[in-house]
């Protein structure tokens, strides 16, 4: 009964916070305006706090340099594989090769993980998603880009102009630097983490609420949606297989640091897929992959939960 209970404590807030946002698009609670501000919030102040709060009072060393050059490599692998698996299906979808690489850790991943393990242990994800941040505004933002016929230039502007990166290494360069350790005594980084915490407190519940939104289904686009989940899945597991064996054959994995990698590799591909399409079948078939692409990441979350519990 009690790990019951405990499975329940993790799944119960996830679906509630989905099936809120889901039946608001259903029932026309929420306008597509409401959730774009909604998404505005958490991309450009909840999650930049989260992760300035993480860098700036975590502790340093080689381990967040071999993350993040993991990630950033396997993100341009990941990358290439999509193109090669998806060449074949390009008169289907030339979207399909854009969808093997890219993690949606952002709107989805630090939802899951700190319902998991609690938001003390996020920083494990952060320094996974670091590399993964820098994979997305450099190389793969630039094929998409280039899909679209946009110059190198409007990807680094992009990549300079997010506030996420800049969280990031802001926080990190400040704590490297000493900052975090010299205000302690004074109770400055305590106030400046707990006005971080303060301003993320609703990430999790308003980024699943979004996320459910999102969520929709058509028939018409079913068999591409499931061709992506299916060629997601295979190299997604292997570049997870791949993460593992590597990282730790450097540093002991604990579970915590373990299961952030696998919640990692379980999200769907980045939602600003969505922008990068160049008509309405594009878009629908992006959509539809994503949405369904989400639902396999959820089910593979409660699977986990019930193993871990």
């Amino acid at each position: 009964m009690q790990n019951v209970l405990s499975i329940l404590k993790i799944i119960l807030p996830l679906l509630v916070a989905l099936g809120i946002g889901f039946f608001a698009r259903k029932r026309d609670i929420l306008s597509a305006e409401a959730i774009e501000g909604m998404k505005t919030f958490v991309m450009k102040f909840a999650l930049p706090a989260m992760l300035f709060g993480l860098f700036f009072t975590a502790e340093y060393s080689a381990n967040i340099l071999l993350f993040a050059v993991t990630m950033f490599t396997l993100g341009f692998a990941g990358l290439g594989l999509g193109f090669l698996i998806g060449k074949p299906l390009e008169k289907r979808s030339p979207m399909l090769k854009f969808m093997t690489t890219g993690w949606e850790v952002g709107m989805l991943g630090y939802a899951l993980y700190a319902l998991l393990f609690g938001a003390q242990n996020l920083r494990y994800l952060a320094l996974m998603d670091f590399g993964h941040v820098l994979f997305v505004f450099s190389g793969f933002i630039a094929a998409l880009n280039a899909r679209m016929g946009c110059s190198p230039k409007e990807s680094v502007k992009a990549l300079l102009t997010n506030p996420i990166p800049w969280s990031m290494l802001t926080g990190a360069i400040l704590a490297i630097l000493g900052v975090s350790r010299a205000l302690a005594p004074s109770g400055a980084t305590e106030l400046i983490k707990s006005l971080c915490d303060f301003v993320a407190a609703p990430l999790s519940c308003v980024i699943l609420i979004v996320v459910g939104y999102g969520i929709e289904f058509s028939r018409k686009n079913f068999a591409t949606a499931a061709i992506s989940v299916v060629m997601r899945t295979l190299v997604c597991a292997l570049l997870c297989a791949a993460a593992l064996l590597f990282i730790g054959a450097f540093i002991p994995l604990s579970d915590a640091m373990r299961w952030a990698i696998i919640i990692l590799f379980i999200t769907p591909a980045p939602y600003i897929l969505t922008m990068y399409t160049v008509n309405e079948q594009e878009r629908a078939d992006v959509s539809m992959s994503l949405s369904l692409q989400t639902m396999v990441s959820v089910l593979a979350f409660i699977v986990i939960t019930i193993i871990l519990f």
